[in-house]
């Protein structure tokens, strides 16, 4: 496979595995994870409201247009140490600077690849699976569908 079509592919599935990080968190638990009165769930809200907003994005993105991703990915990231700074629930504060940390690599990676780095664009599958388990540790928590 050529690295064009290796870049474009690999930024498809990171657009689509990425896309699923936006649900409901209406299965959410409720419950004062630690000293703070915010409960779990609406620190939950407060976290999904921030990736459904980053991630509404994702779907128009153009599969062929690694700087785009890496524009949405790096907001999303920002969102990440937003919520990161205002959640107040332990729980859930606890699971944000993983998903912070996935999607800055995953957006650090698309740079690159944006730049003309290709041969980094096989990053982009640890990258994606990273955000994966750390968004699994969020639906868990959070009972995001």
């Amino acid at each position: 496979m050529n690295r064009r079509l290796t870049v474009l592919t690999l930024t498809a599935a990171a657009m689509l595995a990425l896309s699923a990080c936006s649900g409901d968190p209406n299965g959410g638990a409720s419950g004062d994870g630690g000293s703070s009165d915010q409960t779990v769930a609406e620190a939950c809200t407060q976290v999904n409201d921030v990736m459904t907003e980053a991630t509404a994005g994702l779907q128009d993105i153009d599969p062929s247009d690694p700087a785009g991703a890496a524009s949405a990915l790096r907001t999303i990231s920002d969102g990440m140490g937003d919520a990161a700074a205002s959640v107040t629930n332990a729980e859930v504060s606890d699971i944000l600077p993983d998903l912070q940390t996935a999607f800055s690599s995953a957006a650090d990676t698309m740079e690159a690849v944006a730049g003309g780095e290709t041969e980094r664009a096989a990053e982009l599958n640890d990258s994606i699976s990273d955000v994966q388990t750390s968004f699994q540790r969020f639906t868990e928590l959070c009972g995001t569908e």
